[in-house]
């Protein structure tokens, strides 16, 4: 078997039963290496989110309009147009300015972040991710999470 082929379930997985009546959030992942988008696709089903996936801006502004995700993660490096770019037509668009988009990149230089938050971003999170951190950091944006009580009270359990 080759090492990048995935099994099936991530695709199938249902949440579970006490989230069955539950809106799912939707996020759209916006990824032109095929194996980062699909490695962020099935850790997202796994964890209960309907994911929206394109590998080019312009799409992703289409998507982003017309589907209105609860999220966006955005690479940078696109192939059609900066994803920094795409960010800031976003954040002009009435019907998209809301919407929270965290960056994830291998574009860890330097004034990176800061060219980052200057484009609209809400956070930046550099690659290679730790898992913990992406969905910690997702969680933080979408109000229905149970950890975003917990970290703004200020008792995180161990």
């Amino acid at each position: 078997m080759n090492t990048c082929n995935f099994p099936k379930t991530a695709e199938t997985t249902k949440p579970p039963k006490h989230q069955a009546n539950v809106k799912r959030t939707r996020i759209l992942v916006v990824e032109d290496n095929p194996l980062s988008s699909t490695l962020l696709d099935q850790l997202l089903k796994v964890h209960g989110y309907e994911i929206l996936r394109t590998a080019e801006g312009w799409e992703a502004i289409d998507l982003a309009r017309d589907q209105q995700p609860d999220l966006i993660l955005m690479d940078i490096g696109l192939p059609d147009i900066c994803g920094l770019e795409v960010i800031r037509l976003l954040k002009q668009d009435n019907q998209t300015k809301t919407i929270p988009i965290i960056v994830v990149t291998a574009f860890a230089m330097p004034g990176d972040e800061k060219r980052g938050s200057e484009s609209g971003c809400d956070a930046y999170i550099t690659k290679p991710i730790t898992i913990d951190k992406l969905l910690r950091t997702i969680e933080s944006f979408l109000s229905c999470s149970p950890l975003v009580t917990r970290e703004i009270s200020g008792w995180i359990s161990p």
